[in-house]
């Protein structure tokens, strides 16, 4: 570990490594660039002085430019946790999470995946440490990570043959003279009068927190004119967070390299490769995640009284979703139809098939007789319902914004108090809930999201089937009319997520979540950059068979990671507009 002293003369480094260390308020020196190896004077370890803040200039995140046009805005974004976590993993090999007491990232239409993310005073304290903690396990590792066999003569040859490779690949693109010199000035403060490992963990502590490491940059190298395109490196730094949300690999960086990710088919290429990864399918299920926000399991509480089994479950709930949804893209359709209309899941969990009346098919995968897609799993029914009690309400917003991007105002924007329903038992909640449709302020709403709600009925707050509320009959039965294609009369939520499953509506919306998720926008200033994906979407045509999807479906049939492939090969993937 670094001594107190060089823990302080490095303190005091920091100020001389503005771009590197700098980006307190969100924003980013000018100089943290994607640029040749060698240039000198445009270094991103230069320049100090009021960084951007979002819409303020040609670097700012949102709120100007031509809005009508179909590009995204040349933009310099942060790294989610997921992000950073991932990318440190790949530099340091840690095993340990270094994200874990992060600020959590603040959120564009649910995903962290947003460019509007901040840096303030605390999540400097937390990334430093994290840096700190990354850098301690380099020094543990330098026979494989910075070798030197004469520390003492060849130190700093040594220290420059570690910050070449671990900088370049730190910063995604090859690394500067200039960077270089001072990254080696950083080693000699760390390393004189003290140790050769001292120096080099200094070095990556340095690196783990620079601006360099933290953003990504979308901006052609500030190429003048309305429209800029992407260079090479920016474009693998894309394509590697989008599949992965990790950095481009060593071949994804040879591409860059030698011009091949220039057209579609290249990207695509590069998209197959990588789609394959573990950390392709962690990525894929965060977007699931977030998409459903069923990610808000982990913070999910119930009333013991109410629900004593949850408690227990709950991790079988977790880890469902994960295998289930590998299960879905590796063997089965790998549609958003079976993903919301499966009749199996996967568990072994036997806590779960009891909760599930399931019926073993394979030694983990059962059948489901009593509920349909993952709407019907515990994950979402557990989210969206309150400690005691279900939330119909919870339920059907969800089901309207999430799966049929139907716009509903929040009763604070149109300057309405919603009372908390009182406590009845003499009634269902659905009985209850006839509040609603009695009050005209309330109604114009809740007449979709309770009738949305409502066929969820049949489980209660944590999944469980309920045939009786408070001693009645529970009325699971609904009638949608909402002008989408899914509208009709449904006994329960099994045959609506059939109904869902097979909607040209909801895969839309979903084709829409996939690019906010995989852009981190989702504003009015990209709308028509959001249209233009889903002009291309439609016409994408299906991939080739394989043998575990022998007539696979295209992108607008519902295939999962083709409409995330849709972004990476659509026509402005690596264009931007100016700002």
């Amino acid at each position: 570990m670094l001594r107190p002293l060089r823990r302080k003369l490095f303190l005091m480094t920091v100020p001389l490594l503005a771009g590197m260390t700098g980006c307190v308020d969100g924003g980013l020196t000018e100089g943290v660039r994607d640029r040749p190896s060698g240039t000198a004077g445009s270094s991103s370890t230069a320049g100090s002085g009021p960084a951007p803040t979002a819409g303020a200039g040609p670097l700012g995140s949102a709120g100007s430019g031509d809005v009508s046009s179909p590009l995204l805005p040349a933009r310099i974004r942060r790294l989610s946790n997921a992000e950073y976590e991932s990318s440190a993993r790949v530099l340091v090999g840690n095993s340990d999470p270094v994200t874990a007491d992060f600020a959590p990232d603040t959120r564009q239409s649910g995903y962290t995946l947003n460019d509007a993310q901040r840096v303030d005073s605390l999540l400097v304290k937390q990334i430093g440490s994290a840096a700190s903690k990354l850098g301690a396990e380099v020094r543990s590792k330098l026979d494989t990570l910075a070798p030197c066999a004469d520390q003492a003569a060849g130190g700093e040859a040594c220290a420059k043959t570690f910050i070449q490779s671990f900088a370049s690949h730190a910063f995604r693109r090859p690394i500067g003279d200039d960077e270089v010199a001072k990254l080696v000035e950083l080693f000699h403060v760390g390393a004189d009068g003290a140790t050769y490992a001292d120096g080099i963990e200094l070095v990556a502590t340095g690196v783990l927190q620079s601006a360099g490491f933290l953003y990504l940059t979308e901006t052609g190298n500030n190429a003048p004119g309305a429209q800029v395109s992407l260079t090479p490196y920016e474009t693998a730094s894309a394509i590697s967070y989008m599949v992965t949300a990790g950095p481009p690999d060593a071949e994804l960086i040879s591409a860059a390299e030698s011009g091949q990710l220039a057209t579609a088919e290249q990207r695509s290429a590069a998209f197959a490769r990588l789609v394959s990864s573990a950390d392709s399918r962690a990525r894929v299920l965060r977007v699931v995640q977030e998409w459903l926000g069923i990610d808000r399991l982990a913070d999910t509480a119930k009333d013991t009284t109410a629900y004593p089994k949850f408690a227990t479950v709950k991790p079988a709930m977790a880890a469902e979703t994960g295998a289930f949804l590998q299960r879905l893209l590796e063997r089965k359709s790998g549609t958003v139809g079976e993903l919301l209309g499966a009749n199996w899941t996967v568990t072994q969990s036997s806590d779960l098939i009891t909760l599930y009346n399931g019926t073993k098919a394979t030694d983990d995968e059962i059948t489901l007789p009593e509920r349909r897609g993952i709407l019907n799993q515990g994950a979402f029914l557990s989210v969206y319902a309150h400690a005691s009690e279900t939330a119909p309400v919870l339920r059907g917003v969800t089901v309207e914004r999430r799966l049929a991007c139907v716009f509903i105002p929040s009763p604070a924007s149109l300057m309405l108090t919603v009372p908390p329903l009182q406590p009845d038992p003499t009634k269902t909640t659905r009985e209850r809930l006839d509040v609603h449709t009695a009050d005209p302020a309330c109604a114009a709403c809740h007449k979709g999201i309770d009738a949305l709600g409502f066929p969820f009925e049949q489980f209660d707050g944590m999944g469980q089937l309920q045939t009786t509320d408070n001693g009645k009959a529970v009325d699971s039965h609904t009638t949608l009319e909402l002008h989408l294609d899914f509208d009709g009369d449904y006994a329960d939520s099994n045959q609506l997520a059939t109904a869902l499953a097979g909607s040209a509506a909801v895969r839309e919306c979903f084709a829409r979540n996939v690019f906010r998720a995989s852009t981190g926008r989702s504003a009015d200033d990209v709308k028509a950059a959001e249209t233009a994906y889903l002009d291309y979407w439609k016409t994408v045509p299906a991939p080739a068979p394989d043998s575990a999807h022998p007539t696979p479906a295209s992108a607008a049939e519902g295939n999962i990671l083709e409409a995330m492939r849709a972004v990476i090969t659509s026509p402005n993937f690596t264009l931007r507009r100016a700002q």
